[in-house]
């Protein structure tokens, strides 16, 4: 189980970077619109989770009640960020519904909770523990990846001008 969180560190970590490229290219767009920030917050958040949940898992030496209570932490504190930035863009800036929106809070919520049940199961010492924690971080990359397209491809529908349709004259000459 080691070598496949090691592995996602580094899938997170370098998607971190690419967010961050991503972003800058389109850092005009993103300053337009509230709930485009906060989104692209709360998704480099996710990925930074992501990356300190690994490596918090890889560090040798610590307890089982050591690391439960980091993953505990990580994923409550996570959770709770997310769902009241979330709230807050909501209010200053509904956002439209779509099915992609309602997947990627039900896939978002299922991630903060298995991170959550990890942390719970280490410290009763039953249940899932680290597998629960892995299926967070696998479901955790694979949303972030998916949503990080979803909203690099959606910047701009809303926020760029409106460009007049071709004339017959353009499309001839």
């Amino acid at each position: 189980m080691g070598h496949v969180l090691r592995a996602d560190r580094r899938r997170a970590a370098t998607l971190i970077g690419l967010f961050f490229i991503a972003f800058s290219l389109r850092l005009q767009d993103l300053q337009l619109s509230v709930l485009i920030r906060t989104r692209a917050r709360y998704l480099l958040l996710w990925l930074i989770v992501i990356t300190l949940a690994s490596a918090l898992v890889l560090m040798p030496g610590q307890s089982h009640a050591a690391l439960a209570a980091e993953i505990l932490a990580l994923s409550t504190c996570s959770a709770a960020y997310t769902a009241w930035s979330a709230a807050r863009a909501a209010r200053l800036e509904p956002p439209p519904f779509s099915v992609d929106l309602l997947v990627r809070w039900v896939g978002m919520a299922a991630t903060w909770l298995l991170g959550i049940g990890a942390g719970i199961s280490l410290i009763v010492g039953q249940g899932g523990g680290l597998f629960f924690l892995t299926f967070a971080v696998l479901l955790g990359i694979a949303l972030e990846v998916a949503s990080a397209w979803s909203l690099i491809v959606g910047i701009g529908k809303d926020t760029a001008p409106a460009r007049p349709a071709p004339s017959a004259e353009d499309e001839r000459g």
